[in-house]
């Protein structure tokens, strides 16, 4: 443990300091929109806390996480950084967040905290952050409604199991507004894609997935194209994040005209000693 570490950033719950948190955010996050949807709908929300750092008195950083559950993390400097993770990494184990994400840029500030709280990186990746402002050419499909759900259920098992996550999405709530986008062949759904939640200035998209039989045929990039176009009808731009390793998708994406705004970081941590988590906590993204 560091010897000069500092201090804790206060837990934020005050309406006009969380509005300019988020009007904050809406300026340094454009890698890193998870932090930015939590914060906004804090208020109505009391299991995140929220931590705001002010080590000058100006506004420097955001963090929002749940025990055992995720955490957002966005600064600009490293005081920031090791402000916001002596808050949400105490001595105290049994309260910490099995799963940060931050921008690339938070990544070479937080990963030295992290070691010195004794956490263990079990699993990590790197990712690019895309935005696309145009609407797409060739899009194609619908968005989903009730009678689809036993088919998206299908698809979230084969989704969790492809992905080692373990999501369990609202699909009430989800299908009884335009929120999933899918793609049919033959009467079957074969692709499927989300809208994830909005910010100031973003609609966000994921959870893309194409049935294995229905891969390297385009269909997932006609669905992409198909949520997109919609999506822009109403927001100026649509973001989403992509592993860096994933030539085939980023290329995807490329074609359909998105652009590359930055770089996402997600690790999955546990205290010394405690293991692998047993679940990768659902993404706000």
């Amino acid at each position: 443990m560091s010897t000069t570490e500092p201090a804790a950033a206060a837990t934020e719950r005050d309406p006009t300091r969380l509005a300019e948190a988020v009007g904050w955010l809406a300026e340094h996050a454009d890698e890193n929109l998870g932090t930015e949807m939590v914060v906004q709908r804090a208020g109505s929300d009391p299991a995140w806390d929220i931590r705001v750092s002010r080590p000058h008195g100006q506004l420097s950083g955001v963090s929002a996480s749940t025990p055992g559950g995720q955490w957002f993390l966005e600064a600009d400097g490293p005081e920031a950084v090791g402000e916001l993770v002596s808050a949400v990494l105490p001595s105290d184990a049994a309260r910490w967040p099995a799963k940060v994400t931050a921008s690339g840029k938070v990544k070479v500030w937080l990963r030295p905290r992290l070691l010195e709280r004794s956490a263990v990186v079990n699993r990590e990746h790197d990712l690019l952050a895309m935005v696309c402002r145009k609407p797409p050419d060739g899009g194609e499909g619908r968005w989903a409604g009730a009678s689809d759900r036993p088919a998206l259920e299908r698809y979230q098992a084969a989704y969790n199991q492809e992905r080692r996550t373990t999501t369990a999405p609202d699909w009430s709530a989800l299908l009884r507004r335009p929120v999933v986008a899918v793609l049919e062949e033959d009467g079957r759904i074969v692709a499927v894609v989300k809208r994830t939640g909005d910010t100031t200035r973003y609609a966000t998209i994921g959870g893309t997935w194409t049935d294995p039989g229905g891969r390297r045929r385009g269909l997932g990039g006609r669905l992409t194209a198909f949520i997109v176009g919609s999506l822009l009808l109403e927001r100026p731009a649509v973001h989403l994040i992509v592993d860096d390793d994933n030539t085939a998708a980023i290329a995807l994406y490329r074609s359909l005209g998105f652009e590359e705004t930055g770089r996402c970081y997600m690790a999955y941590l546990s205290p010394a000693g405690a293991g692998k988590p047993p679940t990768d906590p659902e993404p706000a993204q």
